[in-house]
């Protein structure tokens, strides 16, 4: 291929890096050769995948051009170009991540709660007991009583009046009728001991998490399958990003049989069923009210005021709590997916790879170490 066909995002990459280096395009080129192809956009996307196209593998193939190490290492990165392949799949991928359960704000999900008069597992008490579970992961609970005694102390030193949060707080620790959510079950308050939290609790760290870790990893283990299937990675990045997972494409291996991953979703669904057995919906169902509420609280800058802190980071550090945007992210996404997961056996089967993709590029976003559970919290599913 003559230079002048050479496609321009190999010439604003390679073509930068030859000159940097003081050697023709040509000859970098002919060295890329056995790594990446012919010039294309294609290879140009590979390039800038680190983990398709090592550093390792680029000085391997310049090793015979005689570049000074320090002059190949300070230029090496342009190779990879601004746009990393990554950041190429992130433009459209939107068209991918849309396919899974779409999550609710907490104004929508307070309403959900007073809705729904039946006792039976649903969306509404999955996106319960992972909000509980969390919540009290990140010692959400604890935060109420913490924060009302340092208003109170705060109050008393300024020689104030508590204002009306305080009292609000109070409320929330003293009486806990649920109500709001529990009427429309017929339940009452006084059902949700501390006895039940925490055997709901219970449940969920012996059976909900490790049968959420064994799902990922059947997953994970049908998509490991089907990306070494693939002889050119650039293509399957390509595919993933346009969302075309369904489609033959030239390069991309079919997708491996998702029968073993449906299987699992089947399990994890009795498994959920099993949590839940008991007085399971009610009690997660106030814990999540509870959680909700409290994170109002954390949300509300007359409390900030009131307690004597200029901001809320300031407020959670003093007070010891650790909840931050990590709860709040991770709460959205083990929620999403666990539902992705019920939602699986009624996905199309000309949707199910990209369906499939999409939770796995899900899963790999949440840090499965920092999960409930003994020994299973010691576990990093990533790896």
């Amino acid at each position: 291929m003559d230079v002048k066909d050479y496609p321009e995002g190999w010439k604003n990459t390679v073509g930068l890096f030859a000159e940097a280096i003081g050697k023709p395009v040509e000859e970098v080129t002919e060295a890329l050769a056995s790594i990446v192809g012919e010039p294309s956009e294609e290879a140009v996307l590979l390039l800038s995948d680190t983990k398709a196209v090592p550093d390792i593998d680029l000085k391997e193939a310049f090793k015979s051009m005689n570049i000074p190490s320090g002059k190949l290492n300070a230029h090496l990165q342009k190779l990879r170009g601004d746009l990393k392949i990554e950041e190429v799949a992130e433009k459209k991928v939107g068209q991918i991540v849309n396919v899974l359960p779409v999550m609710p704000s907490n104004e929508s999900f307070i309403e959900m709660l007073k809705v729904g008069g039946t006792l039976k597992v649903g969306e509404t008490e999955v996106l319960s007991a992972v909000k509980a579970a969390i919540a009290k992961s990140f010692g959400l609970y604890s935060f109420p009583k913490l924060l009302s005694n340092k208003m109170e102390e705060f109050a008393e030193d300024q020689g104030e009046p508590c204002g009306e949060e305080f009292f609000a707080i109070q409320r929330l620790l003293t009486e806990r009728t649920y109500a709001e959510v529990l009427s429309v079950i017929k339940v009452k308050g006084s059902f949700i001991s501390e006895g039940r939290k925490n055997t709901f609790l219970l449940k969920l760290d012996t059976n909900f998490w490790p049968a959420l870790s064994d799902f990922h990893k059947q997953l994970k283990a049908w998509y490991d399958n089907w990306v070494q299937g693939v002889s050119n990675p650039g293509v399957m990045m390509m595919a993933m990003s346009q969302g075309n997972l369904g489609a033959a494409i030239p390069g991309l291996a079919d997708p491996p049989d998702p029968a073993p991953v449906i299987a699992a979703a089947e399990e994890m669904v009795n498994v959920i069923n099993k949590v839940f057995a008991g007085p399971g919906i009610p009690v997660a169902r106030a814990m999540a009210y509870d959680a909700t509420k409290i994170m109002d609280i954390i949300n509300d800058p007359k409390v900030l005021v009131q307690a004597g802190y200029s901001t809320k980071d300031q407020m959670l550090k003093g007070l010891g709590v650790s909840i931050g945007s990590e709860a709040v992210i991770m709460e959205r996404n083990v929620t999403q997916y666990a539902l992705s997961i019920m939602s699986l056996s009624r996905v199309e089967q000309e949707m199910q790879a990209i369906y499939l993709t999409a939770m796995h590029r899900l899963g790999n976003t949440i840090p499965w170490d920092k999960l409930g559970g003994k020994g299973f919290a010691k576990k990093d599913l990533r790896e």
